[in-house]
């Protein structure tokens, strides 16, 4: 049986997110319930009901969770990594994989569709849309330099937007080193060390090249 965790009062709302992930982690999305969660820390049946009135509830702050740390690292690459505004553009996208790469929980939830679209909280419409108006930012910055195309900045966005979330997508449920698209990357799916891990910098680099430049000649 796997040990409760310790209950720290006052706390409960995020031990209970916690809780879950790991759950999730371990066992599956299904596996989660608002009484069994509550047994697993070690509080009454009830109390998490004080915290979140279903299970809709506890994905939709996870997912909000996870919106709030996306924007954080998207942030953090739109202000400390470089001058150039086109490299600065694909460090977002790349801090956005390696985001997604490092928590496959929280970003199966976030994109996932368990959460209904009526329980999709404020809080959680708001968190999402600060984390894609970074990179509609760095978008807008690069067309102010003339570096990219004067063409509709929300597209452009959406587009990257895409391309970056199929590429995380992938590269969670380990799909990259199976599909034949991918088959000329096999030396970039294993670090230096040979630790296996995925090189995300490098594999977006080139799908990056590919969107800047276009495939037209």
């Amino acid at each position: 049986m796997t040990p409760k965790k310790k209950y720290h009062h006052g706390n409960l709302r995020g031990q209970l997110i916690e809780t879950a992930l790991d759950i999730i982690s371990e066992h599956g999305l299904e596996k989660v319930s608002m009484r069994g969660l509550g047994q697993r820390i070690g509080v009454s049946r009830t109390a998490p009901y004080r915290h979140f009135a279903d299970k809709s509830a506890l994905l939709s702050a996870i997912a909000e969770d996870g919106y709030r740390k996306l924007t954080h690292a998207l942030n953090n690459s739109n202000n400390r990594f470089s001058e150039d505004s086109v490299t600065r553009l694909m460090d977002v996208g790349i801090a956005y994989v390696e985001f997604a790469v490092s928590n496959p929980v929280h970003y199966r939830i976030m994109f996932g569709n368990e959460i209904q679209e009526n329980k999709r909280t404020p809080e959680l419409i708001k968190a999402a849309e600060a984390a894609f108006n970074e990179l509609l930012c760095a978008v807008k910055v690069c067309q102010d330099e003339k570096r990219v195309k004067q063409f509709n900045t929300y597209i452009i966005a959406n587009t990257l937007w895409s391309t970056t979330h199929g590429i995380s997508s992938l590269l969670i449920d380990g799909q990259v080193s199976a599909a034949n698209v991918f088959q000329e990357l096999p030396a970039l799916l294993n670090t230096e060390n040979g630790t296996g891990k995925v090189d995300v910098r490098q594999i977006f680099e080139l799908m990056g090249e590919v969107l800047f430049t276009g495939l037209l000649e």
